[in-house]
């Protein structure tokens, strides 16, 4: 079987209407451009907390969970009171704001890929249950032999603290 090329293309994202009263919450995966390791050094993770962070505050999206891997980020994403902002849109500034932040710390090349997974938690998935299966990254890669030992998992605030 041919291994999947670390650049292919995904599908492009379908609209889908939402009564703006529902609560939406959805689970984000950001993969870094040839799954370069890019989060293995504190500082880069405190950029990409601060340009998240900054952004959260900009588009009135909240971000209660991420998981920081070395080449990927995965992420609980949610809209915060009215949708100004699409998820694509939102995504795409964090990645951009991001990009130009570790540029100026010297990061040389692409950090991101283009495009990213993303998957609408619909009523019948426990939050828990996907929170699940994304706190066990970290243990899965043998970064951690449990999910409290990894530094880069929690509320983006709660990493912050840690790495100060």
């Amino acid at each position: 079987m041919d291994k999947p090329s670390p650049n292919r293309r995904h599908l492009k994202r379908i609209p889908v209407w939402i009564p703006r009263d529902q609560t939406v919450i959805y689970f984000v995966t950001l993969c870094c451009d040839r799954r370069r390791q890019v989060f293995t050094i504190g500082s880069r993770v405190r950029i990409l907390l601060e340009s998240l962070l900054g952004m959260t505050k900009s588009t009135h999206w909240k971000v209660p969970q991420i998981c920081i891997m070395p080449d990927h980020v995965h992420l609980m994403m949610m809209p915060m009171e009215e949708r100004k902002q699409s998820l694509s849109r939102v995504v795409q500034r964090w990645k951009s704001s991001s990009q130009q932040r570790f540029t100026r710390a010297g990061l040389t090349g692409r950090v991101w890929q283009r495009e990213f997974f993303d998957h609408l938690l619909r009523s019948d998935e426990s939050l828990t249950e996907k929170w699940r299966y994304i706190e066990m990254n970290p243990v899965r890669a043998g970064l951690a032999k449990t999910p409290a030992e990894y530094p880069y998992l929690g509320s983006p605030d709660e990493i912050l603290q840690r790495l100060i």
